[in-house]
């Protein structure tokens, strides 16, 4: 269950508005960087990629899932969620998205177990609506525990 997985200090609306991609990607690896998730690398890592790889995190509209290699600066697994009250354009053909994933995975099989429990609430259409609007830690919280 996504809710037992994720550390709930790692989630939080942002209300800044106008938020650059590569800014939104600093503001959530900030979360998993001072909890001991990540390296400050580890934002680069994936600002690096997305240039030279494109958005191909972005899931569905509305939903990113920012990430890079284990060995650019993590530490051990962890996913932040993040909503931006204000969509961020990552140039996708998807458009632009208000929920960031962000994954620090430190091996393949936590990734796919984190892939996992994330497709159970992302499968359904109204819990992505949600997301997407929440307002609150609270409302994102109780979104992902009656998934």
């Amino acid at each position: 269950m996504l809710y037992d997985l994720v550390d709930h200090d790692l989630i939080d609306v942002v209300t800044d508005c106008n938020t650059r991609w590569q800014d939104a990607v600093k503001t959530t690896t900030r979360y998993l960087e001072e909890k001991g998730y990540v390296t400050a690398d580890y934002s680069d890592a994936i600002i690096q990629s997305t240039i030279e790889n494109g958005p191909y995190y972005v899931l569905c509209p509305g939903i990113a899932m920012p990430h890079a290699r284990p060995e650019t600066g993590v530490l051990k697994t962890g996913l932040g969620i993040h909503v931006f009250s204000e969509a961020v354009d990552f140039g996708s053909e998807l458009g632009p998205v208000n929920v960031l994933l962000t994954l620090a995975a430190k091996d393949s099989d936590t990734h796919i177990q984190v892939i996992q429990s994330l497709s159970e609430v992302l499968v359904d259409e109204t819990n992505i609506e949600s997301l997407t609007s929440a307002t609150s830690k609270e409302e994102v919280l109780n979104i992902i525990k009656t998934c």
